[in-house]
């Protein structure tokens, strides 16, 4: 009975196939054909979920000819070429059988519109090759697992050449002029450096260009083909991504009425801090009326930090610089009162005059921290690179630096010599930093532990104290600039000390980090370079 109904089963799939391959040729553009294809095709498998794909290998552009989702036919769209599922088909030029999706099948990057909640869980999915080059792709999906056997895999693949073969001879019917300017615009769209997202009437993305796929990919599942911006499906979007499409909502619907938008921004945070700028130009049909638009996306995050950090360098300048400018101007005032009314005796005069050169020191270390931050920003760290002893640098910026405190021992644990090629001033400057934090953030005293070792190729240094301590939340953030642990902000510092000995460091091909065990627990800095750059 079974070997009877699997003959049966057979004779119509030949059937099928004989009728489809006679069909196909005569299709007389790629939307008939997608019908055709699909018609036939669901009378030999679950077609629920149908998509037929065009490759433009100039542009790397795939452009959705047609798609159905449970018999409802719903809008096409192009993306660029990426590392989703429908990509990698055609990268590979390899067929896919998946038979339980969310057993087997890879994270879903580019999604498309449907009604039905969830992700299909079986699929065919194969390239349309020509010869050796990919013109398309041919998607069959099912809401069921396992819907698809091994002979469902073989009666697509045997269809894919006849289709590629069609696709080919349609092509030329549509104009090689105008194949040719829409292939150089594709080509122009996915070399811009902005993002690119095309709207139809409705506001929805019918199409987007790679740098937009960059923006929105890593925000959550993907893009959704199809289906407006402004859609109360957005409540169902990943949270990144349903605050794009909230940002954009204005501009969407702004376009709908054929009016511009400019500059609408919105700041995410789900994968690490970002600032996207939207500009929206609408488009008219042939009697000017609206017809979707285009909007271009700028990642502005860059600019924003900038200004921010300018904001808050002016705001720390003018704070830190106060404390010694009114220093130098007491001082420089009580010396004028003394000479005036003849009591200025030599050492008084002398210890004022040691003040207010202290107070000078401060503030050109002050200058000098504010363009090292500059030239980091801008990537000018200029090294002098020379031979330099590392254990005598530590020993001599101990020796210094002991003696601003009575409270703290600092030992001293390095090999006799340990050279490299570094800029001695710079490393100088990483080490002192280091040692004068240990002694800041232990205002209790204790012992300071600086080590130094080598395992021939790389040397790495640690200071490590008794003192306050790091909370665990705090560590990732502690060579960012300008930031300061709670609780410490009481102490002198700019927050700038510890980025730019990251910058230094990283100039010499090395990395800085730190480790404490939390609050009260004292902390250890370490970083580590090559010998040799």
């Amino acid at each position: 009975m079974f070997a009877a109904s699997e003959t049966s089963r057979r004779k119509v799939r030949v059937a099928a196939m004989r009728s489809l391959l006679l069909a196909v040729p005569r299709s007389s553009d790629v939307g008939e054909l997608f019908h055709l294809l699909h018609r036939e095709l669901s009378r030999l498998v679950d077609t629920t979920g149908f998509l037929l794909g065009l490759y433009d290998e100039a542009s790397q552009m795939v452009e959705v000819v047609g798609q159905i989702e449970a018999g409802v036919v719903l809008p096409g769209g192009s993306f660029p070429l990426g590392n989703g599922f429908l990509s990698e088909v055609i990268r590979t030029r390899q067929p896919r059988h998946i038979h339980h999706w969310s057993v087997e099948g890879p994270r879903v990057q580019v999604q498309y519109a449907t009604g039905t909640p969830g992700l299909p869980e079986a699929t065919i999915t194969v390239p349309l090759m020509l010869a050796d080059r990919v013109v398309g792709v041919l998607s069959l999906q099912s809401y069921r697992p396992n819907a698809y056997d091994e002979d469902d895999l073989f009666t697509v693949q045997a269809l894919a050449p006849q289709v590629s073969a069609t696709i080919a001879a349609l092509q030329p019917q549509q104009g090689a002029q105008a194949v040719r300017r829409v292939s150089k615009l594709e080509a122009v769209l996915s070399s811009m450096n902005e993002g690119l997202l095309i709207l139809d009437e409705a506001g929805r993305i019918e199409s987007l260009n790679p740098p937009a796929r960059e923006i929105f990919g890593p925000i959550g599942d993907g893009i959704i083909l199809g289906q407006a911006l402004d859609d109360e499906q957005q409540g169902h979007w990943p949270l990144g991504a349903r605050a794009v499409a909230e940002a954009l909502a204005p501009v969407v619907e702004a376009l709908r009425r054929g009016e511009p938008r400019r500059d609408v921004e919105v700041e995410l945070s789900s994968q690490g801090r970002r600032v996207l700028s939207f500009s929206g130009t609408p488009l008219c049909d042939a009697n000017g009326q609206p017809a979707g638009g285009v909007v271009v996306i700028h990642d502005v995050t860059t600019q924003r930090d900038v200004a921010r950090m300018k904001d808050d360098l002016l705001s720390i300048t003018s704070h830190d610089l106060r404390t010694p400018l009114t220093v130098l101007r007491v001082q420089v005032q009580l010396i004028q009162r003394a000479l005036q009314q003849e009591a200025a005796s030599p050492d008084e005069l002398r210890s004022r005059a040691d003040l207010m050169l202290n107070q000078t020191d401060r503030l050109t270390n002050m200058l000098n921290r504010l363009l090292d931050l500059t030239r980091v920003e801008a990537g000018r760290l200029d090294l002098k690179l020379e031979r330099v002893d590392l254990s005598q640098l530590i020993r001599t910026t101990v020796a210094s630096v002991q003696s601003l405190s009575s409270l703290h021992t600092i030992s001293v644990h390095t090999p006799k010599r340990l050279e490299g090629d570094w800029d001695e001033g710079r490393l100088g400057q990483v080490v002192q930093n280091l040692i004068t934090n240990a002694i800041k953030y232990s205002p209790e005293g204790g012992r300071i532990d600086v080590t130094a070792t080598t395992d021939g190729r790389n040397v790495t240094v640690s200071v490590r104290d008794q003192g306050l301590g790091i909370p665990p939340e705090d560590l990732p953030k502690l060579f960012e600039r300008f930031y300061r642990v709670a609780g410490t902000r009481g102490l002198e510092g700019s927050g700038l000390g510890l980025y730019i000995c990251q910058g230094i460091l990283a100039a010499h091909g090395g990395r800085i980090w730190a480790s404490s065990a939390g609050r009260g627990q004292g902390s250890t800095f370490s970083f580590a370079l090559p010998l040799t750059l």
